[in-house]
């Protein structure tokens, strides 16, 4: 549904609809309160901007979203055959989309004087202000042709060749975002860099970490928290499985996991972690990187696992 829904928003038809704007985007983390700038940008000619859009829109629905499998939720592993989507409001980007929008309706006046970042194409349906699309592409559109390589001349009016030292601005036909309604889709991790991820990925490992240990189901606990905290991917307490903690919670099922994960009880059946490896085989069951193949009966590991809907 989602694969479809993609489809239709970047049908180039649609583009004369919309009102579209051009803005180029500095990061710069050291602010305590707004990292982002925005600064838009004028074109000569309005038709410039209107006919990248519907460019833009081709390229993207030909090659970015016609070749995926699936649209999935995000879980901090791309698959590379799908698109992968994300709230708005969840609580891994919510927070900094908020610093980002509020940034990106107030660009300003001053001349760029730093690197960019990136740039936004966003787009404001003419008949409902509220319906908007936006196409992110997180590289510096500026580049100097004439580098230690390379040099280029251009053809002055008297059909010589002068030295061309000046930068450009190069917009590519592809995006890493694409945002439409309260969601955002991503063919890759830049958006991870844009919304700052890592930190938040880093909060989220520490309170997911004492969910576990919470439970109340390991010899020493402390053990636990020392050796988990240890465990090198962020990514992987995103998918950290409710129904998997209340799984060990459970004096009969919690041995059926030791027994899965080949983890030792004490005798009071609650679970031994002596190692960093032990405690990341826990770790990567609880957050649902670990199953057992019904048919035979393998344990396996996979970077994600999605749950098909078969009619």
């Amino acid at each position: 549904m989602s694969k479809n829904l993609l489809i239709n928003v970047c049908d180039s038809n649609n583009a004369d609809n919309y009102a579209w704007s051009m803005l180029f985007f500095r990061i710069d983390r050291r602010s305590d309160t707004q990292p982002y700038t925005f600064y838009k940008m004028r074109f000569k000619n309005d038709g410039y901007l209107l006919s990248y859009a519907k460019s833009l829109m081709n390229s993207v629905k030909k090659y970015q979203i016609s070749p995926i499998e699936t649209v999935q939720e995000y879980d901090g592993n791309n698959t590379k055959v799908s698109c992968d989507k994300i709230s708005l409001n969840n609580e891994l980007i919510a927070q900094e989309w908020s610093l980002f929008s509020d940034a990106l309706v107030k660009p300003s006046d001053e001349k760029i004087k730093n690197k960019i970042n990136g740039y936004i194409l966003y787009g404001t349906e003419r008949r409902d202000e509220n319906n908007t699309i936006s196409f992110i592409k997180m590289a510096n559109p500026f580049t100097n042709l004439t580098n230690k390589s390379k040099v280029f001349f251009t053809t002055t009016a008297d059909d010589e060749l002068d030295l061309f030292s000046d930068d450009v601005c190069r917009l590519y036909l592809n995006t890493d975002i694409l945002i439409t309604g309260t969601t955002l889709y991503t063919y890759n991790y830049s958006f991870e860099r844009l919304f700052d991820i890592e930190k938040t990925m880093s909060k989220i490992k520490k309170e997911a970490i004492q969910r576990i240990t919470d439970t109340n189901v390991f010899s020493d606990a402390d053990q636990f928290t020392a050796y988990a905290s240890q465990y090198t991917s962020n990514r992987t307490f995103v998918t950290l499985k409710q129904e998997r903690i209340d799984r060990i919670k459970n004096n009969k099922n919690r041995k059926a996991v030791a027994g899965l994960l080949k983890l030792e009880l004490d005798k009071a059946g609650k679970i031994i972690i002596d190692s960093k490896e032990k405690a990341a085989l826990l770790i990567k069951y609880l957050c649902y990187k670990i199953f057992k193949d019904g048919e035979t009966n393998d344990v396996l590991e996979a970077s994600s696992i999605s749950t098909l809907t078969i009619e």
